[in-house]
């Protein structure tokens, strides 16, 4: 009878660790779905705001497609700008300035 008792706790408790695991799993996968989600808006975003500018600019100055390239080539890198910032590793500062360079 013990012995029943106790393989029931060990299935019991290997059942609250798989399930355990499976939720973590769950959990980081959303993330990477929600991180990529909002690489792609990071980086797309600018280049649309940058042709649509580029674009009522070049309508309205009649320059066309001069603007268009310019602003899509601004919302490009601003795009690249904005990935790399989330990419990149926070800086830590101690406080104050940082250190001057001669």
């Amino acid at each position: 009878m013990t012995a029943d008792l106790q393989s029931q706790r060990e299935a019991d408790r290997k059942e609250t660790e798989r399930k355990a695991q499976a939720d973590s799993s769950g959990k980081n996968l959303g993330q990477a779905i929600s991180l990529g989600f909002r690489v792609l808006t990071e980086f797309v975003g600018p280049i649309i705001v940058g042709a649509l500018i580029g674009w009522r600019l070049d309508v309205w100055l009649h320059t066309a497609p001069f603007l268009l390239i310019l602003w899509v080539g601004f919302g490009v890198a601003a795009g690249f700008r904005n990935v790399y910032r989330l990419a990149a590793p926070p800086l830590r500062r101690s406080g104050g300035e940082p250190p001057r360079q001669s």
